[in-house]
């Protein structure tokens, strides 16, 4: 058992008994919405109509217009070290959907949900030198972003930013939650905390010290899907322990499962085993070990990695160790089979990670908008970008069964099931532990019907049941497979197999 679940588990046992005497260790420099005192004084200031809402014992303001500001006049994010923890309650469900072109029509900003920024519009995501928000669009983030301009160019680009990110973050309506920020900018170390329980660190993998931008001498929130309460910042970096204790004693009421939920997604507790093996409905349509440069005639490459090989321990897969940034992106590759796979599927393979840093994941029914063979249909595509799994005539399900990279907490073991061109997260879990490297690990994807399931080392990583009528495209079940490693990776793969079966008896009449 990790030591995350036993402090929960621990700390809820005796959470009746124990926290209310536990002293607290740090006192907070700066107060906010504690008692409500939001009017114009010389701390705060509102603009804009605003409400008071009382839920479940704790009383928070929810500003009910897209203009109205409320302003905190002191803060410690110019600390050296320092935390900041604030409670909120979401009016309706914050969860993923595709942003479509009209809806800025009227707020170009409002895919920004803020809790705290230093920009005079909070929902002016890019404008601020600090920012905690969420947004909903590609993988649904929590995001907190030291420094001036967008997430996307600050989390890719040169010099790299102080960040967090945590990618597929949903969050109920009508509940409270904790988020609590803390950092130490010496020592270069960002950590984010929900309801107490750990889910965000900073890039662990970036060489250099991160830059960062100093924020303004206010910061502000405000947004109608929000409730925010109690706001505290502190001049120390608190501890993990101080933290859920907070939590813990500030928490008018506590959800059991909410916190299950948490520490089983960001721990991986109790993550189911997997027994399946395929019978003699399924057939064996590929069956390759890569122990012969000739295995290599069933793919085709896609984009400009350094390497592509078999070699004496299988398929070398490598990309270029550069730091992430916008003129690097075709340096990456898919390598796409030749031939298409229909009906339900069973995908098998062993990789071995060689370099830290890196991301790999597996596309699996990849096909043209109207169920095409893209790879015949249309001329073979060559860039490496990102763009061809999610943002174009491609549909898929990826799997980033490896992910190492900075727009998701990466001293963990990631894994995020994504359904494509919509952007729809299916599933999402990480383990407290890195992918183990140089050694060889077995990945096996199953898809029968409409229920999909990854597995790692025989552990159920991320499991989803689509559905064909949510807007979000049919259920997929033909198409080609692909192996997609971005920058920084270096990988060996070995023992490939696939199997389908279909439906349908078929003859065919031309090929």
């Amino acid at each position: 058992m990790s030591a995350i679940k036993w402090f929960s588990i621990a700390l809820s046992f005796f959470a009746l008994s124990v926290l209310p005497g536990l002293a607290q260790i740090h006192k907070p420099v700066y107060t906010y919405l504690n008692n409500l005192s939001h009017d114009n004084t010389s701390n705060t200031s509102l603009t804009g109509p605003a409400r008071v809402i009382s839920f479940e014992g704790r009383k928070g303001i929810n500003l009910t217009s897209i203009h109205s500001v409320l302003e905190l006049k002191q803060h410690t994010l110019n600390k050296p070290q320092g935390t900041v923890s604030l409670w909120f309650m979401p009016l309706e469900d914050l969860s993923a959907f595709d942003p479509k072109s009209g809806m800025s029509t009227s707020n170009p900003n409002w895919i920004t949900y803020p809790f705290l920024s230093d920009s005079r519009n909070p929902q002016d995501f890019d404008n601020g030198n600090f920012k905690l928000a969420w947004s909903p669009r590609w993988h649904p983030s929590l995001i907190a972003l030291f420094a001036k301009g967008s997430f996307y160019q600050q989390a890719f680009d040169m010099p790299h930013r102080s960040l967090i990110s945590v990618s597929h973050l949903t969050f109920a309506k009508s509940r409270w939650y904790e988020l609590t920020l803390s950092w130490d900018y010496d020592h270069d170390k960002y950590d984010l905390y929900l309801n107490g329980i750990l889910i965000g660190r900073q890039d662990q993998f970036y060489p250099d010290k991160f830059y960062r931008d100093s924020a303004g001498a206010s910061l502000y929130t405000g947004n109608p899907s929000l409730v925010m309460s109690t706001i505290q910042f502190y001049d120390a970096t608190l501890s993990s322990q101080e933290i859920y204790g907070n939590f813990r004693r500030e928490a008018t009421s506590f959800s059991q499962k909410i916190e299950d939920d948490l520490v089983a997604t960001y721990d991986g507790n109790g993550r189911g085993q997997f027994n399946w093996s395929p019978d003699n409905q399924w057939r064996k349509e590929m069956s390759i070990d890569f122990d012969k440069p000739s295995d290599l005639d069933n793919f085709y490459v896609q984009g400009d990695p350094v390497a592509v090989k078999v070699n004496d321990q299988g398929l070398l897969i490598e990309t270029i160790d550069s730091p992430y940034t916008q003129k690097e992106l075709d340096h990456q590759v898919y390598l796409w089979s030749n031939r298409t796979f229909e009906g339900d599927l069973y995908v098998e393979y062993e990789f071995k990670v060689l370099r830290p840093g890196g991301l790999s994941l597996l596309m699996v029914q990849a096909s043209g908008m109207n169920r095409e063979d893209f790879m015949a249909d249309y001329p073979l595509r060559t860039s490496g970008r990102m763009k061809t799994v999610y943002g174009e005539d491609i549909r898929n399900y990826h799997w980033e069964y490896y992910r190492e990279m900075a727009d998701m907490r990466n001293d963990v073991s990631n894994s995020a099931l994504m359904k494509n061109p919509f952007a729809y997260p299916l599933s999402f879990s990480a383990l407290t532990t890195p992918v183990e490297k140089n050694v060889w690990h077995k990945l096996q994807f199953l898809q029968i019907g409409n229920k999909l399931t990854g597995v790692i080392d025989g552990k159920i990583m991320v499991e989803f049941t689509d559905d064909g009528f949510t807007n979000n495209g049919p259920v997929y079940n033909f198409g080609h497979i692909a192996i997609r490693c971005m920058l920084h990776s270096k990988l060996q793969f070995r023992n490939l197999r696939v199997y389908d079966r279909s439906e349908f008896s078929v003859e065919e009449i031309r090929k």
